[in-house]
């Protein structure tokens, strides 16, 4: 019998990573998000609509686990093994710039909630930044102490994390009003503002909120190099999947029905005031508040580890500088692991100002537009796998869903997010020109074909939001 390295992850800690990547600060905030662009009946409509196309990328996650065991780190080698190194390049790029800049978001959502628990002992901006700066460096430690201890605490995390989400289901079903639900005349007006709109423009404003709320369900898949087995991988993405949709819609349900609409748009702590709403008062919302850091710290933390792990495996297949490719002796991909906490920690800039911490919807937008490239790649190959291995009409109904899904969130987050996107892969083309350097390659024709295109819709759209013509 082959012996199991004790480093490696189980099913449980690869759903426990699942979760823990996806329930952060998303849910917590996602009733205020919601309510602010769609009424509570669309936003059934949008989880439904939401969910199905997560549960078909986690469907393809688990199609390609099975078929394609070989190819472990999936989000960056469906992507390479489907079209191509420079296309796999830019799966794993998009990736790992998507998810330091989650971590801004987080990390900036983590100290408002603090502050906000503190009250008038709230810490100032450049005390905020310094503690957010301990807590960064803190994770850091924690992840460089080996891969399997750092699944281990985020386990014990995601267990903390949960358990507010149940306060809010048991004890906020008592409070929900149908009539705080059913707000009336919701396909033409928005219940929060007074404001005219559309059922079709509810469920678009939706869209970008509730794939934010789902990015971390390819994470099983991101690890799988470091799964005991690749067999549990598409198992623990779909069982992560289908208890944080449970959750989700349940919670941003129940919070619509508990808090009136134009009352939820403006809470800085939505769930907080839906257990406050309860019989638990005062003590419940400081208990959301508390679920919230924890959450954020989960989430902070599952998503260095997702996030260190592209540019590794990319390295060390010639893809990304070779740089990346160095480990410590725990294994670790510790280059990697430095890099991504040096740039989260530049960015935490924007704790030190108020202006600027009211950019988190727009890195959070960015962050989900980054992200959909690679899926809509892993799309693709899924399409291309069925192809080749003549596999049945439901593998491609499934692989077919993923790629109208990518392609509609794409559209629904907006053109602009799409088009800022192109300045981070344009600035990718830097690394890439290094590793194939270093492996003495030339660039191909269609590469540099592909290059040229992306930088050129960079320049316009840097000189577009320069010039002001475009806001994000």
């Amino acid at each position: 019998m082959e012996a199991v390295d004790s480093r490696k992850l189980g099913f449980g800690l690869l759903v426990a990573l699942g979760v823990g990547s996806m329930i952060g600060g998303g849910i917590f905030n996602s009733p205020t998000d919601l309510i602010g662009v769609a009424n509570p009946q669309t936003t059934i409509i949008a989880w439904i609509i939401g969910g199905i196309g997560v549960i078909s990328l986690a469907l393809i996650f688990q199609l390609l686990a099975d078929k394609r065991p070989d190819l472990t780190n999936g989000i960056y080698n469906y992507a390479r093994a489907g079209f191509g190194e420079y296309v796999g390049f830019n799966s794993a790029w998009g990736y790992w710039v998507s998810a330091w800049l989650g971590n801004v978001a987080f990390l900036a959502l983590l100290f408002k909630t603090l502050n906000s628990l503190l009250g008038v002992y709230a810490l100032k901006p450049y005390m905020t930044f310094i503690a957010a700066s301990i807590l960064l460096w803190v994770i850091h430690f924690i992840i460089a102490n080996g891969i399997k201890s750092a699944g281990i605490v985020n386990s014990i995390v995601t267990i903390a994390k949960v358990l507010p989400l149940i306060l809010i289901v048991l004890f906020g079903v008592f409070a929900f009003k149908g009539a705080t639900f059913s707000v009336p005349n919701w396909q033409n007006t928005l219940a929060s503002t007074g404001d005219a709109t559309s059922l079709f423009g509810q469920i678009n404003g939706a869209m970008g909120t509730i794939l934010w709320c789902f990015i971390g369900v390819e994470a099983a898949s991101v690890m799988s190099e470091r799964a005991e087995s690749q067999k549990i991988v598409g198992r623990a993405t779909l069982c992560s999947l289908l208890i944080t949709l449970v959750m989700y819609m349940l919670i941003s349900t129940i919070a619509m029905g508990v808090v009136p609409a134009d009352k939820l748009a403006g809470a800085s702590t939505p769930l907080a005031d839906v257990l406050q709403a309860t019989v638990l008062g005062g003590a419940g919302s400081v208990i959301v508040k508390l679920g919230i850091i924890i959450s954020l710290f989960g989430a902070t933390l599952s998503w260095i580890l997702l996030a260190v792990e592209n540019p590794y495996i990319a390295a060390k297949d010639g893809v990304m500088p070779s740089w990346f490719a160095k480990e410590n002796d725990k294994g670790v991909p510790i280059n990697s692991l430095f890099l991504t906490d040096l740039l989260t920690q530049i960015f935490l800039v924007a704790l030190l100002s108020e202006k600027l911490q009211t950019a988190y919807y727009s890195i959070y937008y960015m962050a989900t537009s980054l992200v959909l490239i690679p899926y809509f790649f892993s799309a693709l190959y899924a399409a291309k796998v069925c192809r080749d291995d003549k596999l049945s009409v439901k593998s491609w109904i499934i692989a077919l869903v993923a790629i109208v899904y990518s392609v509609y969130v794409i559209y629904a987050v907006g053109v602009f997010y799409l088009g800022a996107t192109f300045i981070m892969y344009a600035i990718g083309i830097i690394p890439y020109c290094i590793s194939m350097k270093e492996r003495k390659r030339k660039i191909a024709k269609g590469e540099m074909v592909a290059m040229v295109i992306i930088t050129a819709i960079a320049v316009f759209m840097g000189y577009q939001i320069g010039i002001g013509a475009i806001t994000l």
